[in-house]
């Protein structure tokens, strides 16, 4: 049953910080909750406020119809073709990371005279993000990188409602979810003025227990954290936390501190039922391509899946102007690149089940991939669920320590086996050994450096 208010979306610490809600009723406003250590609203808000909350429900087919009329719709949502892609700017391509592909297609749109604007995130102080409206082509290499913490995103819908023109719209999957359900309820009118959205694959958000856990690990009290950077220098890539002392470099690959103040227990709760990890409603998305065809390059390569025809123009606009190079690949490298578990959401439908069955809150959401789901078996859904309120307890009650201690002990078997299992996939490519997938070949990805 759908609730009467926001009050199960805010108990189970389910909110996104998508701002939706805040449209949709004058009354409410995003505050930072000190015990989850994240954005949510400040009251139960009203019946408004409940239809637009991508915490409570997202009708995939009804966005679909209204961003992709006519389009066919598959388990890896609409797509008209998708590349592995890399800016030739050397400098942007390793501050990205993952290619670049992003600040090259905001550049793209504003040199072109495509947008009156980009929306996306920026840094207002320390470790506050907000979406700004960005109108210079020199503020785009100033934009920071992937924001893997919990950020409020109200100011985009507020920004779409105060300033007319036509902008390029940067977001992750459920914040798309929420602004495009509110906009198809209340003012539909604004879809006219997001020309484009950028998507990312969405990697996960964490709550900033994640930051606090981190910063204790390394010895940094937290209040002297000025800023992180979670990207740059190449493939994978090191964070970066800034202080008044100077910053502090962390492998995001091998340094254990990092795998403990990021394991999945410190993800914002909505993430573990998210089944929209490939940004069904971006017109295109962009994120790391984890491939072992992309392994040993020394810059990072983007996997970008055109949605529509129009973002397949703008590709090979940039393409053509020499500020990429791309190849075209399959959706089955997607599927790879992502894992078929969250391409296609069998942990995360499963869960939620379990989580309905147990009269928990839940998102009611079903997207294009639930045809594909091979649900994840109940028993292990359950042992992750008690697992995860333990950790959650600890981590409201900054007992980061004793998660590091848990990781290097009880858990320290399941993470030698993810390594293990990205030795095998990745560096020896045992799938294409044992003839289970085709890597992409050697005459596609030299291309990129």
């Amino acid at each position: 049953m759908t609730p009467s208010n926001l009050l199960p979306v805010i108990d189970s610490g389910m909110c996104i910080g998508c701002g939706a809600c805040v449209a949709a009723d004058p009354s409410l406003r995003l505050e930072f909750d000190e015990r989850n250590q994240m954005w949510q609203p400040n009251g139960p808000g009203n019946a408004e406020a409940v239809g637009v909350c991508p915490a409570v429900q997202v009708d995939f087919e009804h966005l679909h119809e209204k961003l992709f009329p006519g389009q066919e719709v598959t388990p890896h949502g609409v797509v008209e073709q998708v590349l592995l892609a890399q800016s030739t700017n050397r400098a942007r391509n390793l501050a990205a990371s993952s290619g670049g592909l992003i600040k090259e297609l905001m550049l793209e749109l504003l040199r072109s005279g495509q947008v009156d604007g980009v929306i996306a995130l920026t840094e207002i102080q320390g470790l506050h993000y907000e979406p700004r409206l960005i109108t210079e082509l020199d503020e785009i290499d100033s934009l920071p990188g992937s924001i893997y913490h919990h950020v409020p995103f109200d100011n985009a819908l507020r920004i779409l409602r105060e300033k007319p023109g036509r902008y390029a719209l940067v977001a992750i999957p459920c914040q798309l979810e929420g602004i495009f359900t509110y906009i198809f309820k209340h003012e539909p009118e604004l879809a006219d003025r997001i020309a484009i959205t950028i998507g990312l694959l969405c990697g996960w958000l964490y709550s900033h227990h994640a930051l606090r856990a981190l910063a204790q690990f390394k010895g940094i009290a937290y209040e002297q954290v000025q800023g992180i950077s979670y990207r740059g220098e190449g493939p994978v890539g090191k964070l970066t936390i800034q202080t008044d002392r100077g910053p502090r470099l962390v492998s995001r690959r091998i340094d254990f501190d990092y795998q403990v103040a990021f394991d999945r227990s410190f993800n914002t709760p909505r993430c573990h039922v998210c089944i929209n990890h490939s940004n069904f409603l971006a017109d295109i998305v962009v994120g790391d391509a984890w491939l072992p065809s992309t392994l040993m390059t020394r810059s990072g390569i983007s996997l970008v899946v055109c949605r529509k025809p129009q973002t397949l123009q703008l590709v090979q606009e940039l393409i053509d102007g020499g500020q990429i190079v791309a190849t075209e690949v399959s959706v089955d490298e997607i599927t790879e690149s992502q894992t078929r578990k969250v391409v296609f959401g069998d942990f995360a439908y499963a869960y939620a089940d379990y989580l309905k069955e147990i009269g928990r809150h839940v998102p009611q959401m079903a997207g294009p991939n639930r045809t594909e789901a091979q649900l994840a078996d109940r028993d292990a859904v359950r042992r992750f669920d008690n697992r995860l309120l333990a950790k959650l307890a600890l981590q409201r009650a900054a007992k980061y320590r004793q998660l590091w201690w848990r990781k290097a002990s009880v858990e320290a078997w399941p993470l030698a086996k993810r390594y293990l299992t990205w030795f095998f996939v990745r560096v020896l490519k045992i799938k294409s050994l044992t003839g289970k997938r085709k890597e992409v070949g050697r005459e596609k990805t030299s291309i990129f450096r």
